[in-house]
């Protein structure tokens, strides 16, 4: 998959999700959905965007010292 496909199949599932309900009411029964799926499926294209922009994820190192007090 090039770069421009996976930046239209981004845009393409943002517009599902926004477009999704995640509650539903009818007379007095609520149905909830859940998003996590679009929400992962976005992170992973995020992911793979930055890599072939060549944009890899930040690290942070934290270093820890103590005078063994």
């Amino acid at each position: 998959m090039t770069l421009d496909e996976m930046k239209a199949e981004r845009e393409r599932v943002l517009a599902r999700r926004n477009s999704l309900v995640a509650r539903v009411t009818v007379g007095d029964r609520t149905v909830q959905y859940d998003l996590t799926q679009a929400n992962q499926v976005l992170a992973d294209l995020d992911r793979r965007i930055a890599l072939a922009e060549g944009k890899g994820r930040r690290r942070r190192i934290l270093t820890v010292a103590s005078k063994g007090l």
